[in-house]
């Protein structure tokens, strides 16, 4: 479940980011690229846990 709030939660994030930079750059609004980038930052986000060492120490 904490996989997919994670996921969730990116996509709320990429939105706003994407909708405040596209007006900063004074850009339409992308849907499409802003989905397609969240997806692929979200899913990396989700990958950084099991690719960390377990052990503090090592």
């Amino acid at each position: 479940m904490k996989y997919v709030m994670t996921l969730f939660w990116t996509l709320i994030f990429g939105f706003v980011v994407g909708f405040i930079g596209s007006k900063l750059v004074k850009l339409d609004f992308n849907v499409q690229a802003t989905l397609t980038v969240s997806v692929i930052f979200g899913i990396l986000l989700n990958l950084v846990p099991l690719v960390l060492p377990k052990d503090p120490a090592a």
